[in-house]
């Protein structure tokens, strides 16, 4: 079976921390027998190029300074915060629509599947229509593109153009189908992402050595962006002082704002802002820490998170997780079971929530072995990968 993703964006190379969970997806199907391949617009002028062996067709679209839409804080916060990519946001589907032309006449794909289908379901019906044979037309929303949609009503139309000839779509969590459905009449089926393999060694006992110091220790990860709400638990840290230690880890735009937060909570004897982390250092992170943290919010521009895959990779690790109830976190977390679950934007709630679990170990123990079993049966990037392949190879309806 011949695929063709058709994406917003995909890692450059080895070591590149953007979409994690986009390359393991197209590895494990590519592990799984699938040929796969790769389009994707450029990054500064990024010619075509391989990852772990994935052919990744990258197309030009604007000069080198300007195609930058897509990556680092992704295009619905490039697009927001720079009017002067407009024209080249036009450029990159307009062009993307012409490399996945050309690219289909070359190729016989069985499926052609876009990510983030505002914008890339232009290029990929472009590559559906231009392919030799009749590849099956897929499309993952991820949760950008459908807060965007509900922003700005004018690009409701394009949502459903791009989704009428689809055979079959995909959702990241309940949340973000219901959306969906909600905008386009489409029924997705529920796929979420795991964790990236290798991360989690799923058969080693969890430990919680604390910091060093003989306090224990409270895990936050992701990019610094708004919708992870890391000023919420900087403000909750405050009533960890001397009962545990807070690390964020993650870099981005947002750093400054969460910085400002410890300073102004005068909580930099509590909170470390780690910065980007290596892969090693984040797995030993994962291991020491006592209880890990997502206290997401809406932002501004209505996001939140789709899943929060480092929930499932912190459960895998055997750690209990709290975390807001909000958007696509609800699938991860069983509150009670899992983990635990607070109103977003609620320091007091979310200290309440940590310090119980910090002095109840007991709990914090059954939690963590609930949610690496949880893992384990629902976000194996096996499982995940049978899911795709019935898709590409299914038939059925798909409006509901």
């Amino acid at each position: 079976m011949k695929v063709l993703f058709v994406t917003s964006t995909f890692p450059r190379g080895e070591g590149d921390d953007q979409v994690p969970w986009l390359l393991e997806l197209a590895l494990v199907l590519r592990d799984s027998g699938v040929d796969l391949e790769v389009l994707a617009p450029t990054y500064t002028g990024l010619r075509s190029h391989t990852v772990h062996g994935i052919p990744v067709h990258r197309y030009r679209y604007f000069s080198k300074s300007y195609e930058v839409v897509t990556h680092e804080a992704g295009a619905m916060n490039n697009l927001a915060d720079r009017r002067d990519l407009a024209l080249p946001a036009f450029a990159l589907v307009g062009a993307g629509i012409a490399a996945a032309a050309r690219l289909a006449r070359r190729e016989r794909y069985d499926a052609v599947h876009s990510h983030w289908p505002l914008p890339m379901g232009l290029p990929a019906q472009a590559a559906a229509w231009a392919s030799k044979g009749s590849p099956r037309l897929i499309a993952t929303f991820h949760g950008a593109e459908l807060a965007l949609a509900r922003r700005k009503s004018y690009y409701r139309p394009v949502l459903a153009a791009v989704t009428k000839n689809l055979d079959a779509a995909v959702a990241n969590s309940t949340s973000t189908a219901a959306t969906v459905r909600e905008l386009t009449g489409v029924a997705p089926a529920v796929i979420p992402f795991g964790p990236p393999r290798g991360a989690v060694d799923l058969d080693r006992a969890p430990d919680g050595a604390g910091d060093g110091n003989g306090l224990p220790l409270v895990l936050a990860v992701g990019r610094m962006i708004e919708r992870k709400g890391f000023p919420v638990l900087v403000r909750a840290a405050q009533r960890l002082r001397g009962r545990a230690r807070v690390v964020i880890a993650g870099g981005g735009e947002y750093e400054a704002v969460v910085r400002r937060e410890v300073e102004r909570c005068g909580a930099g004897d509590v909170v470390e802002l780690a910065g980007r982390v290596s892969d090693e250092r984040l797995s030993e992170l994962y291991r020491r820490c006592a209880v890990f943290c997502l206290p997401a919010v809406v932002d501004a521009r209505d996001e939140t998170e789709g899943l929060g895959v480092v929930l499932v990779e912190a459960m895998s690790h055997g750690k209990p997780v709290v975390a807001s109830r909000l958007g696509g976190i609800v699938d991860a977390v069983e509150d009670g079971s899992t983990g635990l679950l607070v109103p977003p934007e609620d320091s007091e709630a979310l200290a309440r929530a940590l310090l119980g679990l910090l002095g109840d170990l007991a709990q914090a123990r059954r939690l963590g072995e609930r949610g690496r079993e949880r893992a384990r049966r629902l976000f194996s990037w096996e499982s995940i990968a049978a899911r795709h392949l019935e898709l590409y190879g299914a038939s059925g309806a798909l409006r509901s």
